[in-house]
């Protein structure tokens, strides 16, 4: 049964979200909703343009440079959105498919502590469990690249799951919102990542793969920019 009540606090939150986002960055809502236009518009009428990926490529990036600039005592938030360019950078630009996804799971890792408020210094063990699970995935004959894919899936599961109990504390809270829109996002987007993967393997329609790749960008670039505004820091740091 649809709650009429949630469904208006709903429309409420997003539209007092957009009012105060237009007012307090709207120089760097301009940028957002440019590059994102104008990378969508070119995958739509010139697929397989260079230039798509360029613009992709510095959207993730500016990403990082807004947070250090606006939420700049967040350091955790800070090195997420890096490690995220990172992989991203590794990905895109370099056939390591498997020491990406190892960089993404940090990535995933940082918004771990930040959300959940846990202490730095299981990252070394992390590491270490990390790179025993995969050499244990390859020593099974299991493909490892699939085993830190299932890591970094329950991580980002887990980000979904505490981002959404930091907005029930408090739905008004701006920043809580951005995390769990932006987290939902993400975890769409990697749905679309693996249909992109069986496609490909050959258990999905070839037909389907030109919208399911054009869907990976519709939602990654709006989570990336949800999350670099989710800070969990106390300090609120206006744009000069």
């Amino acid at each position: 049964m649809i709650k009429w009540r949630e469904v208006r606090l709903f429309i409420s939150n997003w539209w007092d979200d957009f009012k105060r986002i237009s007012y307090i960055d709207a120089k760097w809502l301009t940028t957002w909703v440019t590059i994102y236009l104008a990378f969508l518009t070119l995958d739509i009428f010139f697929p397989g343009f260079w230039g798509t990926s360029v613009l992709k490529y510095v959207g993730i990036f500016l990403c990082t440079i807004y947070a250090y600039q606006k939420y700049h005592n967040d350091n955790m938030l800070i090195l997420a959105l890096f490690l995220t360019f990172l992989a991203d950078t590794i990905l895109v630009w370099t056939p390591w498919e498997i020491a990406g996804v190892y960089v993404f799971c940090f990535a995933q890792l940082m918004h771990l502590l930040r959300l959940s408020k846990a202490k730095p210094e299981i990252i070394g063990a992390y590491a270490a469990a990390l790179g025993l699970f995969a050499a244990f995935s390859i020593i099974s004959g299991l493909n490892p690249l699939y085993a830190i894919c299932t890591v970094y899936g329950l991580e980002l599961i887990c980000n979904l799951v505490l981002a959404n109990r930091r907005y029930r504390k408090n739905p008004k809270d701006f920043r809580a919102r951005c995390a769990l829109y932006g987290f939902a996002a993400f975890i769409a987007c990697d749905l679309c990542v693996a249909l992109r993967h069986l496609t490909l393997d050959g258990f999905l329609p070839i037909e389907i793969l030109p919208l399911v790749a054009f869907l990976i960008w519709v939602f990654y670039y709006p989570s990336q920019v949800l999350i670099a505004n989710s800070s969990t820091g106390r300090q609120f740091v206006k744009k000069s």
